[in-house]
């Protein structure tokens, strides 16, 4: 159950969930909480502490001083720590998955899996991170033109120091774990400011890199309105890297497709905040819904003429996140995919994520940069030199 067992001690007495700072669970100095409202329900099922722009301010600069220190620790204890984390995860995916499904209405089986995932995308990440990071560079100076080799030079990934990751609603854990593990692995320090829909289940997965011992201040978790911290911690100077990624929006765009005539090929039914599945055929560039995501159980089909028309239609999109291609002529699939401003093309799937360590990025207004955890952890990096300039010219003879 959530907040009790090995979870008990991040709740206070009154039943709010406690912010994490400095290896300890608190309770804001505000006073206030922010309800979390339980979308099957309408109502509120958890609340959360609203944090201040003060206890901000103690998090970072904590989070600050314990990342000088965590960039000294060995890569191999990095790692330790992490897959220590990742086994505690997964030991208690029933309870975080408990919160997935109150908070999020997640069903109960993709919250399980998305717990599990998360564990094992740590541990992967523990290994592809002490693989990456104790490797470097060496360099000569006579492979550039007009240069005696009189000069070395060694490259090495260094961190970048207090990360700030904000993932979003619809995979609390899974985003967070995906900034969070990239960046200890890395040696930075990691802010966490997770979803007020999903942060419980958040501060339960917080507690676990708690429980494996990770050092005080190194992991950080802020709860409260995004409207009072959101931009004070995006703006705060000691942060040096940020991470990002209803019913009521899906009514608007189901309703301005009907009036315009698109096809329905099922009733449009909805309870509350439950809307059930809904394909609509014939629609038009005209319609809201050929262009904004929906992001629920409705699916809107564009017929075309031609496979330059399809192209065309997905290419004149801001987004460009994920594209797919349904064939049996893999030359038509390449073709396609070479012509599609995606970021990623699923050949004959539906658009997806992973598994983790795949590169996921989305082109024009769909992101910056590549998630994924080979590329997260060079993100979470920056590039340090040191040349030896020697007096004469040396050759290394054999």
């Amino acid at each position: 159950m959530a907040g009790s067992g090995a979870f008990a001690e991040i709740k206070d007495g009154d039943g709010v969930f406690r912010y994490y700072s400095d290896g300890e669970w608190k309770a804001s100095a505000s006073g206030k909480s922010v309800p979390i409202i339980n979308p099957t329900t309408r109502s509120t099922h958890f609340k959360v502490q609203a944090c201040t722009q003060e206890e901000v301010n103690k998090i970072v600069e904590s989070a600050r001083a314990a990342q000088k220190l965590w960039a000294k620790t060995p890569l191999w204890k990095r790692a330790e720590l992490l897959h220590r984390a990742a086994a505690i995860l997964k030991e208690h995916k029933a309870p975080i998955a408990e919160c997935l499904v109150k908070e999020i209405a997640k069903p109960a089986k993709d919250a399980v899996t998305e717990v599990v995932r998360s564990g094992d995308l740590i541990s992967y990440c523990a290994e592809e991170g002490v693989r990456i990071l104790g490797e470097g560079k060496f360099l000569v100076s006579d492979s550039f033109p007009g240069n005696e080799r009189t000069k070395y030079c060694l490259t090495s990934k260094i961190p970048l120091g207090v990360v700030l990751a904000i993932p979003p609603f619809n995979y609390p854990v899974n985003l967070a774990v995906s900034k969070i593990a990239p960046a200890l692995i890395a040696g930075n320090s990691i802010v966490l400011k997770p979803p007020t829909q999903g942060a419980v289940a958040a501060l339960h997965m917080v507690h676990c890199f708690h429980l494996a011992g990770f050092p005080r201040g190194l992991i950080s978790c802020v709860t409260g309105k995004g409207s009072e911290i959101g931009d004070f911690l995006t703006m705060h100077p000691s942060v040096s890297f940020v991470t990002e990624s209803s019913a009521n929006f899906i009514e608007g765009l189901v309703m301005d497709a009907k009036q315009k005539g698109a096809t329905f090929c099922q009733e449009y039914r909805r309870e509350g905040n439950l809307i059930w599945p809904l394909l609509l055929d014939h629609v038009r560039p005209d319609m809201r819904i050929a262009w904004e995501e929906p992001f629920g159980p409705v699916l809107p089909v564009i017929r075309i003429n031609s496979v330059e028309e399809g192209i065309h239609h997905c290419n004149a999109s801001n987004f460009g996140l994920q594209g797919c291609v349904f064939t049996r002529d893999i030359n038509k699939a390449i073709l396609i995919s070479d012509a599609m401003e995606t970021g990623t093309v699923q050949i004959n799937s539906a658009p997806a994520r992973g598994p983790d360590h795949f590169p996921f990025q989305g082109l024009k207004d769909s992101g910056i940069g590549s998630q994924g955890i080979t590329n997260s952890i060079n993100m979470m990096t920056k590039i340090k030199s040191t040349v030896i300039n020697l007096p004469s010219p040396s050759y290394t003879m054999g």
